[in-house]
């Protein structure tokens, strides 16, 4: 489980160099729940492979599921079949929320979507709530870091300025006392790093595991440089 030490940095990563003394984590095992974002849809790995060179003692649990939605998610741990590897767990990432919005968009269009964006997202932070909940009635002691959604679209496109209004608004349904929010925003701004107009590619999955560590970090937390 988690381990402190008080005063240690990550020596991999100089962005995270502060003269603050931080709460220093070793992290055993790590629960990555999800959609295919979390899954790594369409890569070796996603996330995992980056979370893997920082924590290289760690074991990493990816239980994302392509296509799943917040009422997916939620059906899916109501059953308890994923408590064993949530019990053990020191940091869980999650990230869920797109295919919600996704399925609006597919159901009623661009204005279906704004009718029925006020009923998605009160569902949307329900099922957020009892997600957290069931997820810290598995393991009271698990870091819980939640991506926020990126807008992948490209400003050319006729919706950009739709879509990321529609963003910022979703993204405040997210996160509450004790959840740590990973703001993933930067990746929209950078066009290389996209395998298909939602997915990240190696390099979007580098990002944003750049972007975790370097919220752990402002959140008070050091990581420590673990030796292969």
């Amino acid at each position: 489980m988690i381990k402190f030490r008080s005063g240690a940095l990550f020596e991999r990563a100089p962005f995270l160099a502060s003269k603050k003394t931080k709460t220093t984590l070793t992290i055993e095992n790590i629960v990555i729940l999800g959609d295919s974002v979390a899954y790594g849809y369409g890569t070796k790995g996603g996330i995992a492979n980056y979370l893997k060179e920082t924590f290289p003692s760690s074991r990493i649990t990816n239980l994302g599921i392509n296509g799943l939605t917040s009422s997916g998610l939620v059906q899916k741990m109501r059953t308890g079949s994923w408590n064993q590897p949530l019990v053990k767990a020191d940091l869980v990432l999650l990230n869920i929320g797109g295919n919600d919005l996704l399925r609006g968009f597919r159901d009623g269009g661009a204005t279906g979507l704004i009718r029925q964006f006020a009923i998605l997202k009160r569902t949307y932070r329900q099922n957020l709530l009892e997600i957290y909940s069931l997820l810290r009635s598995a393991n009271a002691d698990v870091i819980i870091v939640q991506n926020n959604l990126y807008n992948s679209m490209k400003k050319e496109e006729q919706y950009f300025g739709f879509t990321n209004l529609l963003f910022r608004l979703w993204n405040t349904a997210i996160g509450e006392k004790g959840v740590i929010v990973s703001k993933t925003n930067a990746m929209g701004k950078n066009p290389s790093i996209w395998l298909d107009s939602i997915h990240p590619n190696d390099e979007g999955y580098k990002l944003m595991h750049e972007l975790l560590i370097n919220t752990l970090s402002t959140t008070g937390f050091a990581i420590h440089a673990e030796k292969k």
